[in-house]
């Protein structure tokens, strides 16, 4: 069964018989940008940035999650817990996103959403019949990603160290790197924290391709791909402008 077979049957079963009919009546002709990425490749970031160029909606898919999470009376880190055993929370907050990219639920005229799988929702949405989509993935190395974690949980200091003294190069696997950092004394329980949230992804896709059969780290179902390694986030975004041109997205 390929995704959208896998999407819609997931919807049908846990959201209602009248789900995709009531997706189909919510659609209108507003654009959508979607974003996913790796973790720490700034596609919040640059969510926001091009929200704000465009005068659009910001939408984050993490929301979703955080707010399900309150409504139970739970921790995020708890109901990441639950979702290992329980499907209807990630198929409800799925279908949140979808309701999103149909777009009627946006009060301007244009939105962007980022998270793990808006783009693979974007492309059920657009097998329903929603048009004016693209769909954007930013990658960057491992060391890029655990760089950027080290300055977030650690400071500039931290993260100017690592990146003098970690050898650049292609790792292997999350213990290669975890090596690495731990010779240079600059925040061991940071680094566990980093593999521990890269585990968590780990999770998430192979969560994503039982339920509904798609990886959302395969760049097939992305029609723009950005590399963020070595780059601040005004080039980056300037680049993402650029991509986006050919689309027909520019702020008036």
């Amino acid at each position: 069964m390929d995704y959208i077979s896998g999407i819609e049957a997931a919807f049908r079963k846990y959201i209602g018989e009248n789900s995709i009919d009531e997706l189909k009546s919510a659609i209108t002709k507003k654009p959508m940008i979607l974003i996913a990425g790796d973790q720490l490749t700034g596609k919040s970031t640059q969510a926001e940035s091009l929200a704000e160029h465009f005068g659009g909606a910001f939408r984050s898919v993490g929301m979703l999650f955080r707010e399900a999470a309150a409504n139970r009376g739970i921790t995020v880190a708890e109901q990441a817990r639950l979702l290992l055993t329980e499907r209807g929370i990630d198929v409800d907050i799925d279908y949140k996103t979808c309701q999103m990219i149909a777009g009627n639920k946006i009060q301007s005229n244009l939105a962007v959403i980022e998270g793990r799988q808006p783009a693979y929702m974007g492309s059920f949405m657009a097998s329903l019949g929603k048009k004016h989509i693209v769909r954007l993935y930013f990658q960057c190395s491992i060391r890029e990603q655990a760089l950027r974690f080290l300055r977030r949980e650690s400071g500039e200091a931290a993260y100017q160290t690592g990146k003098s003294q970690i050898p650049s190069k292609k790792y292997g696997n999350l213990e290669e790197l975890r090596t690495e950092i731990q010779v240079l004394d600059i925040g061991g329980e940071v680094i566990d924290q980093f593999m521990e949230n890269q585990n968590r992804d780990e999770d998430d896709r192979h969560r994503y391709s039982g339920l509904y059969g798609f990886d959302y780290g395969n760049l097939e179902g992305y029609d723009i791909i950005l590399d963020t390694n070595n780059k601040e986030p005004e080039e980056v975004f300037e680049e993402v402008l650029k991509e986006l041109e050919s689309f027909g997205f520019r702020a008036d």
